[in-house]
């Protein structure tokens, strides 16, 4: 059975080898058992609608994220601390498997006065920041390391 969802505001921040990119969608998130689930759908090409949607969710338990895209890009990923981590990449020009060596992965809720902390259970209240760093590796070339913020908030009705 499902949790309710909640529609949320999503503030995806991602650093890739110094160089910084921020971007905002609509979803929904909500917990199940032992796990939060965020939903959102992004365009496969920034700026190009026409260029197809991917779907994607995440899924994050203690010390454990996933992400799965499905549509015109399908790509799973698995990320565990000090663990490498097998995943995929498939896409209409290309195809591969990939590693994912995550160095940490944390959530952090606001403590009212600016600063956060990391949760050490699950959040029942908005909003939180799942965060977590790691090297991609493509067989055997490192293609990347990445520091991931990915901040949930509530959706505001304008």
């Amino acid at each position: 059975m499902m949790a309710e969802s909640r529609k949320v505001r999503i503030t995806l921040e991602s650093v890739q080898d110094g160089s910084s990119h921020i971007h905002a969608y609509e979803g929904e998130w909500f917990r199940k058992e032992r796990s939060i689930f965020i939903r959102y759908s992004e365009p496969a090409v920034e700026g190009e609608p026409a260029a197809g949607e991917v779907r994607t969710l995440v899924k994050y338990r203690q010390d454990e994220l996933s992400i799965t895209r499905r549509g015109v890009i399908e790509s799973e990923q698995l990320f565990v601390p000090g663990l490498r981590r097998t995943g995929r990449y498939h896409s209409a020009m290309t195809s591969f498997s990939l590693e994912t060596d995550t160095m940490q992965l944390s959530l952090h809720i606001p403590n009212g006065d600016g600063t956060t902390e990391i949760a050490e259970t699950l959040p029942t209240t908005l909003p939180f920041t799942l965060e977590w760093e790691y090297e991609m590796h493509v067989g055997e070339q490192m293609s990347g390391r990445f520091h991931i913020r990915l901040h949930i908030q509530e959706e505001r009705n304008q």
